[in-house]
C-alpha cells in the first residue's frame, strides 16, 4: 500500500487501454469480452471525467467588460537556467507575458536578485501590463544571489495579502480582489513540493522510455525514484491538508491556482479542490498536459474556481518552449449578482 499513490501515474494509460479493448474485442470471435473492458470503464467513470475533458463548444478568449482573465504559469526561473544566459530569451518571455495581458497573473518559479525583487523583470512586466499590484514570496534560492518563488501581478488592488507557510519550502499566497461590480474574490496561489528530480534523473527516465531494459538493470536507481516519489506524495498530502484548512475559512468566493506537482484524482488535487470547479474540466479538451517532460499525461498545474461567481468562457494551455510548463490561461465571465 505504501506505493499506491504511484498508480495514479498510470490512470490515463489504463483508461485508454480499456477504450481500445472495448473496440478490439468487437472485431474478434470472442466479442463478449468487450464487456470486461466496458465494465472496467464503468467502474472508473468518475476518474475518466477527472482526467479527460470533453468540451467542444466555442472557446472565447475575447476581452470584454464583465470578464476577468487569470493566468498561472510556472516560469522555470524566467530563463535563468538557460546556459549561457540569453537576453533574447528573456525578451521572448516578457513579450509573451505582455501579449497574454492577464488581469491576474501568478508565476511560480519566478526569479529575482536577493537585493531587489523589482529587477530585472518586475518593473517591465508592471509597465507593460499596467499592473496595480505586485507581490513576491521566495521559497528557494539559487546560489547566494538569486531568489526563486511565486510572483503575483494584479490589475486590481490586492488586499489582505498573506503568505501562509505550508512547509519548509512551500507557501500559500492569499489576496482579496474587488471585482468591477464591487464583490470580493479571494485568490490563492501555490507551488507545492516537487518530486525533486534532477536533470540527470530526467535524462535517465528518457533513456528508460527508449530502452525498457535499462530500468531492470538499475534496480538501485529505480528504488531511489520510488523513494523520491513516495516522499513527495507525503509532503504534498500534508501541504494540501494545511492549505485546504486555510481556504475553507475564506469569507469570499475563491479561485485557487498554481503548480500542484500532482495529478488529477490524487489526494492533493481532491483535497484542495473540494467542491470547486476545475477550469480545465469545464472548458478544456483532452488530457490538458501542463508539464512538457517525461510523459504526455502530466497535468500537474490546476485552476479551481467558485461557480457561484465565475464561469469560464475560454481556456488555453498551449505548448511553449519558454518553460518546462505550459501556462494555464482562463477567461472568466463574472456572473450577475444573485437576484439581478
Amino acid at each position: 500500500m505504501r506505493n499506491i499513490a504511484l498508480f495514479g501515474l498510470t490512470i490515463p494509460f489504463a483508461i485508454l487501454a480499456n477504450v481500445f479493448f472495448v473496440v478490439f474485442w468487437l472485431f474478434t470471435r470472442k466479442k463478449i469480452r468487450f464487456l470486461l473492458s466496458l465494465l472496467a470503464l464503468a467502474a472508473c467513470y468518475k476518474l475518466l471525467f477527472t482526467v479527460f475533458a470533453f468540451n467542444f463548444g466555442k472557446n472565447d478568449m475575447a476581452r470584454l467588460p464583465g470578464r476577468v482573465k487569470i493566468m498561472s504559469w510556472n516560469a522555470h526561473g524566467m530563463g535563468i537556467f538557460k546556459k549561457p544566459h540569453d537576453k533574447a530569451f528573456d525578451k521572448r518571455i516578457l513579450d509573451f507575458l505582455a501579449q497574454e495581458d492577464a488581469d491576474i497573473m501568478s508565476l511560480p518559479e519566478y526569479s529575482c536578485p536577493k537585493t531587489d525583487m523589482m529587477k530585472p523583470y518586475a518593473k517591465q512586466i508592471i509597465k507593460a501590463g499596467n499592473y496595480k499590484d505586485f507581490r513576491f514570496r521566495y521559497d528557494n534560492t539559487l546560489g547566494t544571489t538569486i531568489f526563486l518563488g511565486t510572483a503575483v501581478f494584479c490589475k486590481y488592488p490586492f488586499r489582505n495579502y498573506v503568505a501562509y507557510k505550508l512547509s519548509a519550502v512551500t507557501y500559500l499566497l492569499q489576496g482579496d480582489v474587488e471585482l468591477p461590480d464591487g464583490r470580493m474574490l479571494r485568490m490563492f496561489f501555490l507551488h507545492l513540493s516537487s518530486f525533486g528530480l534532477s536533470d540527470q534523473d530526467k535524462a535517465y527516465i528518457e533513456e528508460v522510455k527508449k530502452n525498457n531494459s535499462s530500468l531492470q538493470a538499475d534496480k538501485a536507481r529505480s528504488r531511489t525514484f520510488i523513494w523520491k516519489f513516495n516522499h513527495a506524495y507525503a509532503m504534498r498530502a500534508a501541504e494540501a491538508d494545511k492549505a485546504a484548512g486555510i481556504i475553507a475559512q475564506s469569507p469570499y468566493p475563491v479561485v485557487i491556482c498554481g503548480d500542484f506537482n500532482d495529478l488529477p484524482a490524487s489526494y492533493t488535487y481532491t483535497t484542495i479542490r473540494g467542491n470547486l470547479k476545475d477550469a480545465f474540466l469545464e472548458k478544456g479538451k483532452g488530457l490538458g498536459r501542463t508539464y512538457n517532460e517525461i510523459s504526455p499525461t502530466l497535468r500537474i498545474d490546476h485552476m479551481f474556481y467558485d461557480p457561484s461567481i465565475l464561469k469560464p468562457v475560454g481556456f488555453e494551455c498551449n505548448y511553449t518552449p519558454l518553460s518546462d510548463h505550459n501556462p494555464l490561461i482562463v477567461n472568466f465571465e463574472i456572473l450577475p449578482k444573485a437576484g439581478n
